[in-house]
């Protein structure tokens, strides 16, 4: 995993807002977290919280066409295993 710097943060932020609408419309349960795609990485939002709490060097050109585009919408998960789980069945690093 990789660390930002501050701005790329906040861009990365803004960016989580605006696809944040897209993926509520999936769904109304909750959920805690969210991985995705934003500016072409893949990340790791909280979703209660708002905050980017990974960002992975893993490209999403890497993954199938199907992977990629669930995260391009935006895949919601209820807890830590769930992450877990799903990061490895990818194969994200």
């Amino acid at each position: 995993m990789r660390m930002l710097g501050r701005s790329a943060i906040i861009a990365l932020a803004l960016l989580f807002s605006v696809n944040m609408a897209t993926v509520s419309a999936f769904a109304e349960d909750t959920a805690c977290f969210v991985l995705c795609e934003c500016n072409g990485k893949i990340v790791l939002f909280s979703e209660s919280a708002n905050e980017l709490l990974a960002v992975y060097k893993t490209p999403l050109t890497s993954l199938s066409p199907a992977d990629a585009e669930l995260l391009r919408e935006g895949i919601r998960l209820k807890d830590r295993a769930e992450v877990v789980r799903l990061i490895e069945d990818l194969g994200v690093e």
